[in-house]
């Protein structure tokens, strides 16, 4: 047997150049600290970093708060300022360890441009580098807040002529010791509970089979992976988790048609408690597919339909959305539909209409026949919300059912989350919410290497080997609870496009302008498993697209607040939020005090300040302030540029 190497763990962090003019950026000051201390060392530079290092001359795993940014810049420093070399081989694949010359290093980047770590020899020792954003999925201001560490973020000002070996100042030096000491506190308080593997999500599914014996996770997950499992090829799909996988979808977001861009009044939000595992726990009622599956070729036999198995089903039809339904099926991969759309129709909508038939680019007709592959769950909801035209069940997959396989887990984290504040109850959320996700991941493993570029990176992706996929059955199943439970609540509240009542759902929230006494067909609960909270009242509230919308709110948890505008809007940062809140609240004293740079947004060419109504916020606004990467020489810079709602 291997030996096992024993590490020392440090918390750390760049403080990276930003000035204008420049041409390449670099690290002008790195703090490190080992855990269990609080012996904060100050570096100039990454060289002096990495040297401190070596001289440790252990083995040694290093967390950054966000590698992306911050393994930038290693990547760089390793790969033009050292004699390492990538460890690949001439395939470019990834060497085993085994085979590692002294001065290799590798790096885990996911074809989807996630950095998880990066692993350097040195002589007889490793040096791992990892991504905190993984295992503690909060900026450092949240940590600091919601773990209550006795240290707290602080803020400095970034911009300012500074370069590697400068002075560091005072309140910089301070700053850049808080942040790897709220770090250090927040991973003490993970590892103390035995939290260690590379993601949140990692560690979940590590609690949950500790929770679990091992008769009952052969029984339930089986002992060959899904992946493994192949089908005839007339089921369209290699295996049966890739099969699957056609009916994995994500969570329901919806704005209604015709009520986008309006000024609604006197509204609520409300959400679930605990969506995901609310779906996953008995208490629901839901049963989960465990065990090997089973093919049925045509009708969906009896035995998959019975309260003791769940299905996933393959056909072909044509739908249309019945009369006072609301739409939820999306077509993904299929240039045809818009894959972010609920579909009214399967039929072709272009230029204003629906078409049941079209021509491809070779001038071959096609009728607007679709085909699906759903869980039984949504295959149900289906049929409900949609009039099925010419329908035709080619194939399917069903499994035994039982309903309990997460309730020793989650009743754990439960307990703990109700008992319990700061860090242990904070604990408990991510252990709540982030275990859902293993279940379904997935067996790809791709991953981008990087090729020396005129003094800066580029990427390229590798198709690498497979990977020892999640239980996708059960995956599939936990997101198609998830959204049947949302739809059926929005439905219950909606009362046509032109009638108070629904208007838009992401998730674990439905958004209604009706008064709390008129909300149907849910059940209020501040905290219970499979109820919902009120979470705001709000008098005013506009909604332009998914994910993009701003409430006015009054009321938080039903109790009367200082009205706020609470502002949602996927891809604007929080700098670009708070210039838009101050011309919403017409905020003319913050206004003044805010950057000159910012003076356009806020003044008009007059000087006089510019308020902003609801009506405002709508395609084609461009606020100033939002920080876009850049990759240079060096690393990455941070250009201030504009967001513009598109």
């Amino acid at each position: 047997m291997a030996r096992k190497r024993n590490y020392t763990t440090i918390a750390a962090d760049f403080e990276t150049t930003v000035y204008d003019g420049q041409t390449n950026t670099e690290v002008w000051a790195a703090a490190c600290v080992e855990l269990e201390t609080e012996n904060v060392q100050v570096f100039h530079s990454i060289d002096e970093q990495f040297n401190y290092y070596l001289s440790l001359n252990k083995n040694l795993i290093v967390y950054y708060h966000n590698l992306k940014f911050d393994g930038s810049f290693w990547l760089d420093f390793l790969e033009y300022r050292t004699e390492y070399k990538q460890a690949l081989d001439e395939n470019l694949h990834w060497k085993n360890r085994k085979e590692w010359k002294n001065k290799y290093y590798s790096y885990n980047i996911s074809d989807m441009g996630q950095w998880y770590s990066i692993t350097i020899k040195t002589g007889k020792h490793i040096i791992e580098i990892r991504d905190s954003l993984k295992l503690l999925p909060f900026s450092l201001t949240e940590i600091g807040n919601s773990f209550q560490t006795k240290h707290k973020k602080l803020e400095m000002e970034y911009a300012g002529y500074r370069y590697a070996g400068c002075a560091i100042a005072e309140n910089e030096l301070m700053y850049i010791a808080n942040d790897v000491l709220v770090l250090k506190e927040a991973l003490e308080i993970m590892f103390a509970e035995g939290h260690d593997k590379l993601t949140i999500g990692s560690c979940c599914l590590d609690e949950y089979y500790k929770s679990i014996s091992k008769a009952e996770r052969l029984y339930w997950f089986g002992e060959r992976t899904l992946d493994k499992w192949y089908l005839p090829p007339e089921m369209g799909a290699e295996n049966v988790d890739a099969y699957i996988r056609k009916a994995y979808k994500g969570g329901w977001c919806y704005l209604v048609r015709g009520k986008e861009n309006r000024i609604f009044k006197n509204g609520l939000t409300a959400d679930v408690n605990s969506l995901y595992p609310s779906m996953m726990h008995s208490e629901s009622g839901n049963k989960y597919p465990i065990g090997d599956p089973y093919i049925f070729y045509g009708k969906i036999p009896d035995i998959a339909k019975d309260e003791n198995h769940y299905y996933f089903v393959r056909f072909t039809c044509r739908f249309e959305l019945k009369h006072g339904k609301l739409p939820f099926i999306q077509i993904k991969g299929n240039p045809m539909y818009k894959s972010t759309e609920c579909l009214e129709s399967s039929d072709i909508f272009y230029k204003g209409k629906y078409y049941s038939q079209y021509y491809d680019l070779n001038g071959e007709l096609h009728d607007s026949t679709v085909e699906l592959t759903l869980t039984c769950v949504d295959f149900k909801l289906f049929m409900e919300h949609y009039n099925v035209y010419d329908l035709k069940i080619l194939d399917g997959i069903y499994f035994s059912a039982v309903s309990g396989i997460f309730d020793t887990y989650i009743d754990k984290y439960r307990k703990i989350k109700m008992e319990s504040k700061g860090a242990k109850r904070t604990l408990a959320k991510l252990f709540l919410n982030n275990l859902y996700g293993k279940m379904a991941s997935s067996p790809t493993a791709n991953y981008k290497i990087v090729l020396p570029h005129e003094n800066a990176l580029k990427f390229m992706t590798i198709l690498g080997n497979t990977k020892k996929p999640g239980f996708i059955p059960v995956g599939a199943a936990i997101t198609s609870y998830a959204r049947n439970f949302t739809i059926r609540a929005a439905q219950a509240n909606f009362y046509g496009y032109k009638k108070p009542g629904f208007i838009y759902a992401d998730t674990d929230s439905i958004h209604c302008d009706l008064p709390p006494e008129k909300i149907k067909g849910i059940k209020i609960d501040s905290k219970n498993f499979c109820c919902w909270k009120l979470e705001s009242y709000w008098d005013r509230a506009i909604f332009v697209r998914q994910k993009t919308y701003i409430e006015h709110v009054t009321h938080d948890d039903g109790e009367p607040i200082k009205p706020e505008y609470s502002i949602k809007c996927a891809g604007m940062p929080k700098n670009c939020k708070e210039l838009l809140k101050i011309r919403l609240e017409n905020d003319e004293e913050s206004a003044k005090k805010e950057d000159k740079k910012y003076s356009n947004f806020l003044f008009d060419e007059n000087g006089n300040f510019k308020p902003l109504d609801l009506s405002g916020f709508t395609i084609g606004l461009v606020i100033p302030g939002k920080l876009q990467p850049k990759r240079i020489p060096g690393g990455i810079l941070l250009v201030e540029n504009t967001y513009e709602l598109r």
